[in-house]
Parts: C-alpha cells; sequence; structure tokens
C-alpha cells in the first residue's frame, strides 16, 4: 500500500484537501457542503474530533462518500489503538506526530497495515523537520511505510509569519520521502510557488473556511492548482 517516491518519479496534479478546524459537527457539515465540488479531501480537524469525537469523522464520509477523509489526529501515544478507532471510523487518513516514539508510528503502520488506511506523518513539532524525517523514511511495519509526511507550520506560528517554505525547501532535497503534503497559512496567491514542488497534497484551512465566501475560495484555489500544475 504504500511506498516511497523520489524527485525524479513523474509528477501529479496535487490534491486539495480543506481543513475543517471547527468546534461543532454542524459548522463542519456545513461548510464542507460549500467546498465539496473543488476538494478531493476532506480532513476532521483536531479541535472537531476533540470537541466531537470520532463520529465527525463518520459522517463527514456519510455525507461525501465520493471524498476521501482525513482524520487529523495528531496521534503522539496508542498508535495502534487511534489509527484503529479512526479507521472504524471510515477515515482514509491518519495523521500522527513525526516526533512521537518510532514504536508508536509503527504500532500506527500496524493499524494501518491491518485496517487499510493511510499514514501522514505531521512534523509540526519538529526542531528540524528534514532531520526528522530522514530518520523515519526506514520505519515500517512490515511492508507497510508512511504515506505522507506533512510540512506544516501551526496556527500558532503562522501568527507570526511563519510559512513551512523554508522546511519545504529542505525536505524536497531528501534522496527519498514519502509523498509530500504542506499545510500552513496556504493562500491562492501561494499556488503558483507551490506548484515547482513535488507536492502530492495541499492542505489549505483559514484560506477557505474563514473567507467570506468558501465557496469561491475553494473554486478560485482549485483553479488555481488546474492552472499551474499544467
Amino acid at each position: 500500500m504504500s511506498f516511497v517516491q523520489t524527485h525524479k518519479k513523474e509528477r501529479q496534479k496535487p490534491r486539495l484537501q480543506v481543513a475543517l478546524d471547527f468546534e461543532t459537527l454542524d459548522d463542519a457539515l456545513a461548510i464542507s457542503k460549500e467546498v465539496a465540488p473543488f476538494v478531493d479531501i476532506l480532513e476532521a480537524g483536531t479541535p472537531l474530533i476533540k470537541s466531537e469525537g470520532v463520529r465527525a469523522i463518520q459522517a463527514l464520509k456519510d455525507a461525501h462518500p465520493d471524498k476521501l477523509v482525513c482524520a487529523d489526529l495528531k496521534t503522539a501515544d496508542a498508535g495502534y489503538l487511534e489509527v484503529k478507532m479512526a479507521a472504524k471510523a471510515k477515515a482514509d487518513i491518519v495523521s500522527i506526530l513525526a516526533d512521537a516514539y518510532d514504536i508508536t508510528i509503527t504500532e500506527a503502520l500496524r493499524a494501518a497495515h491491518e485496517f487499510n488506511v493511510e499514514i501522514m506523518a505531521d512534523l509540526i513539532t519538529c526542531r528540524s523537520q528534514v532531520i526528522r524525517l530522514a530518520a523515519l523514511i526506514d520505519l515500517k511495519y512490515e511492508e507497510t511505510k508512511l504515506d505522507y509526511a506533512l510540512v506544516h507550520s501551526g496556527l500558532d506560528r503562522q501568527a507570526s509569519r511563519r510559512t513551512p517554505f523554508l522546511e519545504l525547501e529542505s525536505v524536497v532535497r531528501l534522496r527519498e520521502h514519502p509523498k509530500l503534503a504542506i499545510a500552513g497559512g496556504i493562500r491562492v496567491t501561494d499556488i503558483p510557488k507551490l506548484l515547482t514542488y513535488p507536492l502530492d497534497i495541499i492542505i489549505v484551512g483559514g484560506g477557505i473556511t474563514r473567507a467570506k465566501d468558501p465557496h469561491s475560495a475553494a473554486e478560485k484555489i482549485r483553479k488555481a492548482i488546474d492552472k499551474y500544475s499544467g
């Protein structure tokens, strides 16, 4: 299921993921309905899951069975159990903290192998994202490895205008890496630059969900991805 890609591999158009970082399921479902025509992946954000539980994951999948659903658990411990819970709630992708213990990540991969979900390692808390990712490349359970590495500048860091581009520059220089995702204050004006990198997933939260017109914001980002991926 999992694989490691190289820079020489043929690039594909990145998928668009919307981060639904809401406190209530009603809000998440309302926005997901507005933006679903333009996104590939619906993310049950960490605040949403903490507020509403794993039922939020299943509710998004039930409402949009044609979309992938990412459970942004940011798992730091109990890797097998948390991935199992998300998988049973119909998640397609589950996030774990890249800085978690290696055994926690291995246990998450064991659950991914058993329940047929993908694992995204979120580099958000790593002091050096590239060093930690390099250490994780060969980590696996049987033949299952990490599916994605998320280069991520969190909400609190964005307040100081910290963006994920610097870390992305370093990560893409690795000889090998999982498929790459990026998140952290992404706006439509960032898309041309982002598409110069070998990204598989572009994650946008507030740039869509806090826009005056989320439908229009998602449409503009989708059109930019389509335009500059050519």
